[in-house]
């Protein structure tokens, strides 16, 4: 601070800076909302697209099993091949990101077309 800073610092002044300090800190709280809104939206259409993807993976297993096409011990040498081609043994399937993707938007997966379907 400067002299004439100095000089006239007054109580208004500090005042003048603590209202300052509340609007910026209550815009920061405001736009904190709103970006964890947007983080819960996204929560959400991630919950949808596993909902989605386990209903169908349990329907295609349940239909191969029924038919008798696919033995269990064999599904399991399958998965745990998969599993290994990543490079982790983890029980989870962890693609290669795309260099041009954005991290923050979330992949569309279309489990099964719902409305474009031509029979």
């Amino acid at each position: 601070m400067d002299f004439w800073t100095n000089l006239f610092d007054s109580d208004y002044r500090q005042r003048a800076d603590i209202e300052a300090l509340k609007r910026k800190s209550k815009t920061r709280d405001f736009q904190e909302f709103k970006r964890m809104g947007g983080q819960q939206d996204r929560i959400d259409a991630l919950e949808d697209q596993v909902g989605e993807l386990a209903l169908l993976c349990r329907s295609l297993l349940t239909l191969l099993r029924e038919n008798g096409t696919v033995k269990p011990e064999r599904l399991e040498e399958v998965m745990t091949r998969m599993d290994a081609a990543d490079g982790v043994v983890d029980g989870k399937f962890t693609p290669e990101p795309k260099p041009n993707e954005d991290p923050n938007t979330p992949p569309k997966i279309r489990t099964w077309p719902r409305n474009d379907r031509t029979n």
